[in-house]
């Protein structure tokens, strides 16, 4: 079943995952993914927030130290180890759960704002997840979604030979990837039953958003200067981060 193959995959992750978001809460990247959050959300304090592929934590510990009570979600225990390490770490008081990001235990419209970053695209059903955002959410809530088009080389041909080459650079440059070829085989197997995979994003989220009755819907293409660093700059050019903000 693909979604025991996907849980499978990133538990066996999560020590190394966890690792690259412990350097990035102590890189220029906290601030930069904060003033980012802060940007969409608002200033108002107190959110209800839901973490959504909460991965070790780096969102929830972000949003719980701008004074919202967070919620964190995941389907892969071992990610929910690390983050719960994590946030206790930083000394922040999160509500971690296993669940999957189309079927929350919480009531309807009992969310200001819900995030994810780097999720959507292993979702096997994502037009259900953003209807169930639009359940969840509060009528003046907010859905955040940080994602590329990680994986659209598989269906075009000439993007693959795009990010075959600036992967190249990269590494001339020093950039040592970390997963082994098994995984990377692995991810891309996952990848190849998925269907964002084969959509051109954010294009396809931002009609997807407005099928599920959100009202506004803004997009920022490229996000990628503002929060990754001159490698993944380099390495991820074909592929920049997008930013989604639909509003309910």
């Amino acid at each position: 079943m693909l979604e025991q193959r996907i849980e499978t995959y990133w538990n066996g992750r999560a020590d190394s995952y966890s690792d690259l978001v412990k350097r990035e809460m102590i890189c220029q990247k906290k601030q930069a993914w904060e003033s980012l959050l802060r940007k969409y959300a608002g200033e108002q304090e107190n959110l209800t927030v839901l973490d959504v592929g909460t991965g070790p934590g780096f969102f929830a510990i972000l949003l719980a130290g701008m004074n919202y009570s967070v919620t964190a979600i995941d389907k892969c225990e071992e990610m929910l180890k690390e983050a719960r390490q994590n946030a206790v770490s930083a000394g922040t008081n999160i509500r971690f759960l296993k669940a999957d990001a189309h079927d929350v235990d919480l009531p309807k419209e009992s969310l200001d704002l819900i995030v994810s970053r780097n999720v959507t695209w292993l979702l096997p059903n994502p037009m259900e997840v953003y209807q169930e955002w639009h359940r969840l959410l509060k009528p003046t809530g907010k859905a955040l979604v940080f994602d590329a088009n990680w994986h659209l080389g598989l269906s075009d041909p000439a993007l693959q030979a795009e990010c075959d080459k600036y992967l190249r650079l990269a590494m001339e440059k020093g950039y040592k990837q970390n997963t082994s070829p098994r995984q990377r085989k692995e991810n891309e197997a996952i990848a190849r039953k998925l269907p964002l995979t084969y959509e051109k994003r954010p294009l396809w989220d931002e009609q997807a958003f407005r099928n599920c009755g959100f009202r506004q819907v803004e997009v920022q293409d490229n996000i990628s200067p503002m929060v990754h660093d001159e490698m993944e700059q380099l390495l991820y050019k074909p592929t920049p981060m997008f930013a989604i903000c639909a509003s309910k």
